[in-house]
């Protein structure tokens, strides 16, 4: 599985190639016999080839081609790394894919992919169709959003026969509402962001355009959503079926200690992929992990990224009123766009 989707134009042979590309890199990931380096991490150890080494990384390359203990023992120490992480690292390095078999037991959150029937109209395939990012919570349960801004959400509790899940395209507000639908407006408004929703919605006023029954509490059914278990067509004649597919993502946490590696090692391609892989994981709920590991490994780009998200968002500006975030880092970053107001004592004679 591809961490970032190919932007390549197709090409007459591309995929061919760049197919029996990828599997030379998985062939050379797999050769354990000729490895020759030792990388030992605080619970096992793994093995790589010195020349995919020093070819991709001028400190590997220092170190493995000079006088220093790493090239006289074919050893790199790793104590602040797990093998799992290494194993994550060395795959994306190899090959530019990454495994689920490599994070098997970890946590990791899933995204969605949403396919229109082949006869539906374009304009409803074009709006529906895409991946589906975790997108803060609402009713205990993640909500997704592709880049069309259609919502993947659970519906509510009164739904029948276990969990309902349902698709629905943003609308715009009506400009001479009054004050309730303003609340409403401005609760239906969180939804459709990354921002974590507290207060419930009825079903009818989020509305819907696709429901499916089953799944579990926190994740969409996967397979086809079929009209004998839901409402909608998306504009198929057939009355065809849609398509949701779970993308199995790594654990965050993998992510960010990938990145961790690439930017000590200054494996440059590696840092840009795992930079906006981890860009794309930002939320309200991931915020303070992901500023402050930009922060301590020096990352002004994925930092900058943060700051743009935290200006945007009413959320994150309530924690850092509050004081709320336990990382005393995050709380001094986000002094660059909200100062510090220092509360004014009283003098005591």
């Amino acid at each position: 599985m591809s961490l970032r989707e190919s932007s390549a134009a197709h090409v007459e042979g591309y995929s061919n190639v760049r197919t029996h590309y990828l599997n030379f890199g998985e062939l050379l990931f797999a050769d354990e016999e000729g490895k020759d380096v030792k990388f030992q991490t605080k619970d096992g150890a793994a093995m790589a080839h010195s020349a995919v080494l020093r070819a991709v990384s001028k400190p590997f390359r220092q170190m493995l081609t000079g006088e220093m203990s790493e090239g006289r023992t074919k050893t790199i120490e790793l104590p602040d790394s797990t093998r799992a992480d290494l194993l994550f690292f060395l795959r994306l390095l190899y090959t530019g894919q990454v495994d689920e078999a490599d994070w098997d037991g970890l946590s990791g959150t899933p995204n969605f992919h949403v396919t229109a029937p082949n006869d539906a109209e374009p304009a409803s395939a074009s709006l529906l169709d895409g991946v589906y990012l975790a997108a803060g919570t609402f009713r205990g349960a993640p909500k997704f959003l592709n880049s069309n801004q259609v919502l993947l959400y659970r519906g509510n509790d009164e739904d029948q026969e276990g969990p309902c899940w349902k698709l629905s395209w943003k609308e715009d507000g009506d400009d001479d509402e009054d004050s309730d639908e303003a609340n409403e407006r401005m609760l239906l408004e969180q939804l459709w962001s990354q921002e974590d929703v507290t207060e419930d919605v009825p079903d009818h006023k989020i509305g819907w355009d696709f429901s499916q029954k089953g799944g579990t509490a926190s994740a969409p059914p996967t397979g086809y959503w079929t009209s004998e278990k839901g409402v909608g067509i998306w504009g198929s004649p057939g009355k065809n079926p849609v398509m949701v597919a779970k993308l199995d993502n790594p654990p965050l946490q993998l992510l960010l200690n990938a990145l961790g590696l690439a930017k000590k090692y200054i494996v440059e391609y590696m840092v840009r992929w795992l930079m906006e892989a981890t860009t794309e994981r930002l939320n309200t709920q991931t915020f303070e992990q992901i500023l402050e590991r930009a922060i301590l490994l020096d990352i002004s780009p994925l930092r900058m990224r943060c700051l743009r998200f935290a200006e945007s968002c009413s959320a994150i500006r309530s924690r850092y009123e509050d004081g709320s975030f336990t990382e005393p880092l995050v709380s001094l970053e986000l002094q660059a766009i909200w100062p510090h107001r220092e509360t004014k004592r009283r003098r005591v004679f």
